[in-house]
């Protein structure tokens, strides 16, 4: 960690440096270049994301054989919401099974190497997350709060160059969530061109185990968008 003396500095960047206990910045980036009519998180894939039913033991795989020296990270949530992390070694386009099993998958990001081709990770044909060539790591608006901490919203940005008023072209944003006992809401739902910057005077507060979404879709024809979010995640009674 950092050397900061934290008298001298703000809760945001002591937060950043790792320099207040049980408080942890969270950047959730998410990307669509082919966004439809249809409400989707922005992830690798145009179609409506799918969480896990239960914890499962995924395989990674490139789609380009020189991918054999690539070392990456999954950090996610096991069955409990607990956190964990498992990292793997690609070997091309032959599938390396990764042992710990994940309910849920909130970061893939490469440590060693660079794939020069799209990394998959997926279970029996269905797809959780994807690092695009070249990226690094996964992008998607997806996240969910582990168990026993609250997460803190404080900014949301969204992003399309293909929305424009000379075309009647414009975007829906929305956000939603889903609580460990099924409860959904989808609120703050607004329309955009070009960019929307929201930034909260109070943070909003999920709490434990919540998923969350940041969902887009288009008023007609299909649209590149991306969405920036940050916040503060904090063990409860921290």
């Amino acid at each position: 960690m950092p050397t900061i003396n934290r008298k001298h500095h703000e809760f945001d960047l002591m937060v950043s440096a790792g320099g207040i206990t049980d408080h942890r910045a969270v950047n959730i980036f998410g990307f669509n270049d082919t966004v439809g009519t249809g409400y989707v998180a922005l992830w690798e894939n145009a179609a409506a994301y799918v969480y896990p039913g239960s914890a499962l033991a995924m395989t990674a795989v490139s789609d380009s054989a020189s991918d054999t020296a690539v070392t990456m990270l999954i950090q996610g949530l096991d069955i409990n919401y607990d956190e964990i992390q498992a990292s793997f070694t690609l070997n091309g386009t032959n599938a390396v099974t990764i042992g710990t099993a994940f309910y849920r998958i909130n970061t893939v990001i490469t440590t060693a190497g660079n794939a020069v081709g799209t990394v998959t990770i997926a279970n029996n044909g269905t797809t959780y997350a994807k690092v695009r060539a070249g990226d690094g790591k996964n992008q998607a608006s997806i996240y969910t709060v582990p168990r026993g901490h609250s997460f803190y919203l404080y900014r949301i940005d969204a992003f399309s160059g293909q929305a424009d008023a000379t075309a009647n072209r414009y975007v829906f944003f929305r956000n939603q969530s889903r609580s460990a006992t099924g409860v959904e809401l989808r609120v703050a739902e607004t329309t955009f061109r070009a960019n929307m910057h929201i930034q909260r005077r109070f943070p909003f507060r999920y709490a434990e185990k919540t998923d969350i979404q940041f969902q887009c879709k288009s008023n007609a024809g299909s649209h590149e968008i991306g969405v920036f979010a940050e916040g503060v995640l904090i063990k409860d009674g921290a």
